[in-house]
């Protein structure tokens, strides 16, 4: 049975959560995850629950860890492009755990689509932040923007559009829209 997390009441409380999520997730998954290493080095900084004239939002911080790096050249240890959208997927999706009264509480839904536009290549030990953003979110079906911004002078890295489904019911396999 997937676990419940009640909405937050406060942009203090969707922190903790947020945290609680990642923290949670990463231990429950095999060391040898892909995912593993960005869990272990993303921490939600700020987050807010959505109200009726704000959208839901969470920002990271991360600072990019050497199994991401695109090539073995010590001289331009860039990060890998499926990395960072795998990281635009995970942090995309959590800022719908603050949105109220339209999802359940067991989980964020699956990825119906995930567009990522590559602008520049952070690189390894970099300290980046990722911002999220929840643009629309219905019944079963919600758009999440996030922008990466190397951290030490704001420039975009990257940006995405992520397109999420809710699954009828809360136990992932069943998906009917």
């Amino acid at each position: 049975m997937a676990p419940v997390f009640p909405k937050p009441k406060s942009d203090a409380e969707a922190v903790d959560l947020i945290n609680g999520f990642i923290r949670g997730y990463a231990a429950a998954m095999p060391s040898n995850n892909f995912d593993q290493s960005f869990c272990r080095a993303c921490i939600c900084v700020a987050a807010t629950i959505e109200t009726p004239a704000l959208p839901a939002t969470a920002t990271f911080h991360v600072t990019i860890p050497e199994t991401y790096t695109n090539n073995p050249n010590p001289s331009n240890p860039t990060t890998h492009g499926g990395a960072m959208a795998q990281w635009f997927d995970s942090t995309t999706s959590m800022p719908l755990l603050c949105v109220k009264n339209v999802w359940e509480e067991t989980w964020s839904g699956v990825t119906r689509h995930l567009s990522v536009t590559y602008l520049r290549p952070p690189v390894q030990g970099e300290e980046i932040a990722i911002e999220t953003e929840v643009i629309q979110c219905a019944k079963r079906t919600a758009t999440v923007r996030g922008v990466m911004r190397r951290r030490r002078d704001g420039v975009v890295l990257a940006t995405c559009q992520h397109d999420k489904a809710r699954p009828e019911g809360s136990r992932p396999g069943s998906f009917r829209l």
